[in-house]
């Protein structure tokens, strides 16, 4: 029997694996996961994914650039893929893995799936997505925080495909000021190209949904419930809501980032925000950094 899906997007630092993890303790024939054919170490979970996806999936293929959705999106947002090649692709890379979850509802918490907005119900028919945005303030603070290092840049940028840029997706505007705007200029990018394309995806339809990441934290009940009543809700079927108290457990978050670092941004580093990101972020309902 098919199974109903949902799909949780975002630009990372959201929540996303918390919610992966805690979504099936809320929803009735519910399972959910979070990047469930990421490589997780030498551990027993990269075991079950290898014998859900396949050792050539999870490893051999994904470090050669030639599988996962971070591969087959950042091929398309590139004009390297079509979106037929990438459906085809993505179905089948999933296809055991939904055969083999015994749940109704399959909800995969993935940040990536973000490079497919507007897309996703032509990959999987009749599937949902919960879309989560976040003020670039304290996401970018987190995302710096999270990685000081290198500046926002992942460790999987070094592998095939590279990461997403201005240049390799056409925008002439920041292509040639990359390497000088700095990580914050360029998280504001990241964050502007993310989020806008969520955005733009709400409006094509009524299969996905955007919530804010400071209401889901607030403490507030009402944004939890109204997030897993959309996850479970189908035209043929929706799965009930049972409890929301895994949603009220304080979140994972590997970030020291704290909510006023962005007060200690540069004149340049706020205004650099602004410009790049800033009609996104009326969208959004989130204040310009020079209000």
């Amino acid at each position: 029997m098919p199974k109903h899906l949902t799909f949780i997007a975002s630009g990372g630092r959201t929540g996303t694996n918390f919610f992966g993890d805690q979504l099936r303790l809320c929803l009735e024939d519910c399972w959910s996961e979070h990047e469930p054919d990421m490589f997780a170490g030498f551990s027993h979970l990269t075991a079950e994914r290898i014998k859900r996806f396949g050792f050539r999936h999870v490893i051999a293929n994904r470090a050669l650039g030639r599988a996962g959705l971070r591969i087959h999106g950042t091929k398309f947002l590139t004009g390297e893929m079509s979106l037929d090649e990438a459906a085809t692709a993505l179905r089948g890379e999933r296809a055991r893995y939904h055969q083999q979850v015994e749940a109704g509802l399959i909800v995969e918490s993935y940040c990536r799936w973000w490079m497919f907005a507007g897309h996703i119900d032509t990959i999987f028919p009749g599937a949902k997505v919960v879309g989560v945005v976040r003020d670039p303030r304290s996401w970018i603070a987190s995302w710096m925080s999270h990685n000081p290092r290198h500046g926002y840049v992942p460790w999987t940028h070094y592998f095939p495909p590279g990461p997403v840029t201005p240049e390799r997706v056409g925008d002439e505007v920041n292509a040639p000021r990359w390497d000088k705007i700095g990580p914050v200029g360029r998280l504001a990018w990241h964050w502007n190209c993310i989020n806008s394309r969520l955005l733009d995806a709400t409006e094509t339809g009524d299969t996905m949904r955007i919530f804010k990441f400071e209401e889901l934290f607030s403490g507030e009940d009402k944004p939890l419930q109204e997030l897993a009543e959309f996850a479970g809700t189908f035209p043929d079927r929706t799965y009930e809501v049972q409890t929301i108290e895994p949603l009220r457990r304080p979140k994972k978050n590997s970030s020291s980032a704290e909510p006023d670092d962005w007060t200690r941004w540069t004149d340049t580093e706020r205004a650099l925000v602004d410009e790049i990101a800033g009609e996104t972020m009326a969208r959004c309902g989130y204040a310009p950094l020079s209000a």
